[in-house]
């Protein structure tokens, strides 16, 4: 029941809006309750913001409104009866008499109202205004009478009424059962850290270097881990420069291995340290995320997989025969392949292949660092890019690409390689650019497409389908051989020493079994078709390859499992045994969340992390409602998520805030007297402006990001 209030879009930003308002109500709640626990006068306690939509106050009752008027009338109607006056008095003697005369009628010191914006609340205090710090009375019980202990004690309470709540939310979606990431290892990013770093004790062995799809992370720092979510943050919290020790169990070792991972900043993790790995996938199946393809089986629209009787839920059961049971195994199955060529059987669930799939596996290629980017390629010549997937809504949608075209032209460049494109359209600077494509072998022009946000809506693939070539890299070994010959974009690849080639799996079959014995040279001969024009030629070119050109082909050239299909991603649920295991459970989460938001700013403030990733309550609740689509369990996690995070910056020692607050106290404690009232609204001030700056660049990012996606 509780799923399905939150699978509506509607609702679970509903649901979301009303926790994020029932977080900050709690933090209030905690300053009203310890402002009463020391004796401060509350005069009013507000779930909401505005005017009051029905009000309550002792001796008063419940009233449509507020009950400040009433309240007032009373105590000056008896003071009156009594033959006193107020009027000449100054406005603190006035309202104290008020006050004095309220409680000898039995009239309620603090209204508690709900307004009309039921989004958090508020409490006000006797002698506590932020705004203004001149707002000080001399009655005992208000807030600046008080001590630095308790007044310190009044202002720390809401924050740990989040950091209560956060755990408690925690203790409860534990209890129900959160799934995450697994900590298996699905891939690592080429030349990151998780793919250059040796096992301890088997430094320099090629068979160790860098973790592989299948390996089970099982304890960072040599503590034990459960899910990836906890690799990231134990990795994104580390110190730069430092290590992170990963202990991993891997299939064929008799004992765990141990890598010693230096993490580096990511921009793809938002500027945080990242190792560069990629979490696993089951070998399940997933449903089409396509709108016109709902119930369908998550295959490519023209591809090998699409239909043959492939449905969502089947299991990847076999690779040539052989079965498979994890996806270790899976990737294993290629990277051991002679020939590309390969049988995929899928299965129902007791795994018995019922359809079989014979297709090319995918090319590894060659990474070769240019300026920032891993530049795919093979010796040298770079693949065209093809658009696997268009999103709906976007531009290019609109566009009119559809998946499977190849780009032929994107601005003034023809044949782009995957990693131009983001440079072409950032460099547009906003302006529609040309688009021409390929679509089943001819080429159609598209017009124009209009980038929003430096995006134009399309998921990018080396074209390996496509034997055709984007760009030759400097300095390659076939940019050697062809200094006086430069080859034209999008020339197309027909031959590897006379043996012809349809595509880039063929391309690199034809290298590898090229390949000679060590020390001794080895000379490829390529054959392309070329087309100037309306003229259509053949240019052969020579290549001589180094040792250490031989050596590193050898060692990067692999298969990989072809794409066509998508797999469920690999989870694991998180779940306490009992009550006192989620306490436990929910104690080391409120303590990594604590520690990630810490790190968060303190990577802000270095500069790694860019403002443009902070999330506003927009944002958060964009976010938040797509979580809580997943139910009751993730909603409570989100909302314990987001209250230790209001813990956090709200103790922050910045002015408005408590940790602001906290601040002035301490400076009261040290010099004997609070700061002058100047002093503390000027502060007050440029705080306000401060957040109210930073609340209107987050908001403007978190519209911009969910209108552009």
């Amino acid at each position: 029941m509780m799923s399905a209030i939150f699978s509506n879009n509607i609702t679970a930003v509903i649901a979301l809006i009303l926790g994020f308002g029932f977080l900050i109500f709690v933090h209030e709640l905690g300053h009203f309750a310890v402002a009463k626990w020391v004796g401060i006068r509350a005069t009013q306690f507000a779930i909401g913001f505005g005017n009051a939509i029905v009000s309550y106050r002792k001796g008063i009752g419940f009233r449509a409104g507020g009950t400040e008027k009433e309240y007032i009338a009373r105590a000056l109607d008896a003071l009156k009866e009594e033959g006193k006056s107020i009027d000449g008095l100054d406005e603190h003697k006035r309202n104290q008499m008020i006050m004095e005369k309220a409680d000898e009628l039995g009239l309620g010191e603090t209204e508690y109202r709900w307004n009309t914006l039921p989004l958090g609340g508020y409490v006000k205090m006797l002698g506590q205004e932020d705004m203004d710090p001149s707002a000080q009375s001399d009655d005992p019980r208000s807030f600046n009478r008080k001590s630095i202990g308790a007044r310190a004690a009044v202002i720390s309470a809401g924050v740990i009424m989040n950091l209560i709540f956060g755990l408690i939310f925690f203790i409860i979606c534990f209890q129900m059962g959160v799934k995450f990431p697994a900590a298996v290892v699905g891939g690592v990013e080429m030349d990151k850290p998780a793919n250059t770093t040796y096992a301890e004790g088997h430094e320099g062995d090629p068979a160790y270097r860098g973790l592989e799809p299948g390996d089970v992370i099982t304890h960072i720092n040599g503590k034990p881990i459960t899910d990836m979510a906890e690799v990231r943050i134990a990795t994104a919290l580390g110190k730069g420069g430092k290590p992170v020790e990963m202990t991993v169990d891997r299939e064929g070792e008799a004992a765990p291995l141990t890598f010693n991972i230096t993490a580096v900043a990511s921009e793809a993790n938002e500027g945080l340290l990242s190792a560069g790995i990629v979490p696993a996938d089951t070998l399940t199946v997933g449903e089409s995320r396509d709108s016109d393809r709902v119930g369908e089986a998550a295959v490519t629209k023209g591809s090998v997989f699409d239909g043959i009787g492939i449905e969502p839920g089947m299991v990847v059961a076999s690779i040539n025969s052989q079965p498979v049971e994890n996806y270790g195994q899976f990737h294993r199955a290629f990277q051991g392949l002679e020939s590309p060529q390969v049988e995929i059987g899928f299965g129902n669930s007791a795994g018995n292949a019922v359809v079989m799939a014979n297709t090319l596996a995918r090319p590894s290629l060659v990474r070769t660092k240019v300026g920032e980017d891993q530049v795919r390629n093979l010796l040298g010549l770079r693949p065209v890019t093809s658009i696997p997937g268009v999103s709906d809504d976007k531009p290019a949608k609109k566009a009119g690409v559809e998946p499977g075209d190849q780009l032929a032209q994107l601005g003034s460049l023809n044949w782009p390689a995957v990693e131009d494109i983001e440079d072409v359209v950032k460099g547009a600077n906003g302006e529609a650019l040309d688009i021409v494509v390929q679509r089943d072998g001819k080429l159609v022009d598209l017009g124009q497409v209009q980038p929003r946000r430096n995006l134009i809506g399309v998921n990018l693939a080396p074209a390996t389908s496509l034997p055709r070539v984007a760009s030759v890299i400097r300095g390659s070994v076939f940019d050697r051989a062809a200094t006086d010959r430069p080859l034209p974009p999008g020339s197309r690849l027909i031959a590897v020493n006379d043996r012809e080639v349809a595509n880039w799996t063929e391309f690199q079959h034809a290298v590898s079994d090229s390949l000679r014995a060590e020390g001794q040279p080895a000379n490829i001969e390529l054959t392309f078709a070329i087309n100037l024009g309306d003229q259509q030629s053949t240019e052969t070119y020579n290549l001589a390859l180094t040792e250490t050109e031989l050596g590193t082909l050898r060692e990067t050239l692999a298969w990989l499992p072809p794409s066509g299909f998508a797999l469920e991603p690999l989870m694991t649920t998180v779940k306490a045994s009992s009550p006192i295991e989620a306490t436990q459970i929910g104690i080391d989460k409120t303590g990594q969340f604590i520690q990630q938001t810490y790190i968060t700013l303190l990577r802000l403030i270095q500069g790694t992390i860019g403002v443009k990733n902070l999330r506003g309550p927009v944002g958060i609740v964009d976010e938040g409602s797509k979580v809580a689509k997943q139910g009751m369990a993730y909603y409570l996690f989100f909302l314990g998520l987001i209250s230790v995070n209001l813990a956090v910056l709200n103790f922050l020692p910045i002015p408005i805030v408590d940790g602001g607050l906290m601040v002035f106290l301490m400076i009261e404690k040290i010099k004997g007297s609070p700061a002058s009232p100047k002093v503390q609204t000027a502060v007050a001030l440029v705080g306000l402006v401060g957040l109210a700056c930073v609340f209107l660049y987050v908001t403007f990012n978190d519209i911009s990001r969910i209108v552009t996606g």
